[in-house]
């Protein structure tokens, strides 16, 4: 995804004219053809991940520097989420403070209190997911994933319950972003087996259940077939 981000935003075709631009240096002609490091290329399809280290050569801050906002795709919490490394829910507030301001502006309020550092969380409710699906970026998918992180903390079938209606219905905007290309299936189906819903049997039991983001993609096609007739998604479990 951060590769996709870098390509759009520097308008150049192919992952050996970014290496070209960021590391032409290495690049040697030769008689027959030229000899090159080909790291993008491993970007590009996922074979290898740069490193975000400090040094002149971390690529992740050379392209943040040629081209403003892509850094935030490669430093999303999203990915340590998706890893499963635990977050308690002071960590998960402040990842959600360090989202787009859009979003944070729909999460917390303006202004700290008196006597506070930092400003509340609003209560998320049938509203703040409205706005999080009229924003329909990716740090708004983001921000739902840390919210389902965030119901398994405090342990809140509610929150879990609209922080995944903004999970399957923000996932149709999103596989039309240029920057999601190639990339949303893997992507959506690792964040179908990470937030599974809770469905309670009974009092005392509950299951876990997966819906697929193939089967929200046939019901929101079918949504726009049949707008008079249009139904929750179900996916498949």
């Amino acid at each position: 995804m951060w590769f996709n981000a870098v390509k759009q935003s520097s308008g150049m075709s192919s992952a050996y004219a970014l290496e070209m631009a960021f590391d032409g240096d290495r690049i040697r002609k030769r008689v027959t053809d030229v000899a090159r490091p080909r790291k993008w290329d491993g970007y590009q399809k996922g074979a290898s991940v740069p490193s975000d280290k400090p040094g002149p050569r971390n690529v992740v801050e050379q392209a943040e520097a040629m081209f403003p906002g892509t850094a935030r795709w490669f430093r999303s919490p999203l990915w340590a989420s998706l890893r499963g490394e635990a977050f308690d829910s002071r960590m998960i507030e402040d990842a959600l403070r360090g989202l787009e301001p859009e979003v944070v502006s729909v999460l917390f309020e303006a202004e700290p209190r008196e006597h506070e550092k930092a400003p509340r969380q609003r209560p998320f409710d049938a509203n703040s997911v409205k706005q999080l699906l009229d924003i329909g970026s990716f740090d708004a998918l983001v921000a739902a994933v840390l919210l389902v992180g965030l119901s398994e903390a405090i342990a809140s079938p509610e929150l879990r319950e609209r922080a995944l209606h903004v999970y399957v219905e923000i996932q149709a905007p999103l596989r039309q972003m240029p920057d999601m290309d190639g990339i949303y299936p893997e992507l959506f189906s690792l964040i179908d087996h990470r937030c599974k819903h809770w469905v309670y049997t009974s009092s005392n039991q509950r299951m876990d259940v997966v819906i697929f983001w193939q089967g929200v993609a046939k019901e929101h096609a079918k949504r726009l077939r049949e707008p008079d007739n249009a139904t929750p998604p179900s996916g498949e479990t």
